[in-house]
């Protein structure tokens, strides 16, 4: 049984550093997605082109976030070997969402929808921080 014990511990290393090393890997493409995006928003400010351009600013700064935060979760990640709390997982969908609201340009039960979202999860987020020790 300790031999099964140890195999399994050598095992369960070896896949924890491929996990890294594929962080690590996804880490450095999302800083490369995350700096050409940078471009297209200074390419699409500087255009001649003066219609729209507020709304599809905004959509690639919005885009520009999504790989800012994926980028924050590999981070943290990689801080705690792999780990993530599920803190940061919260909050990361508040952010989430509130960019969301703040770029929805839909119905108003959509919007609705997504404010009680984002309400549920600060509420679970103080629950979590008050009374569950993790």
């Amino acid at each position: 049984m300790k031999k099964l014990n140890k195999t399994a511990s050598k095992y369960a290393n070896i896949l924890r550093f491929f996990t890294i090393i594929a962080l690590e890997i996804l880490g450095a493409l999302m800083l490369i997605l995350m700096f050409s995006q940078l471009f297209v928003i200074g390419r699409i400010m500087i255009s001649n082109h003066l219609i729209n351009i507020p709304t599809k600013v905004l959509d690639e700064i919005v885009t520009f976030f999504l790989f800012f935060e994926f980028s924050a979760m590999i981070v943290t990640a990689l801080k705690h070997m792999g780990h993530t709390s599920l803190n940061f997982l919260m909050s990361l969908g508040i952010t989430a969402l509130l960019r969301n609201l703040i770029t929805a340009h839909g119905e108003p039960m959509q919007i609705l929808i997504h404010a009680v979202a984002i309400l549920l999860l600060i509420i679970g987020v103080v629950i979590l921080n008050k009374h569950i020790k993790l």
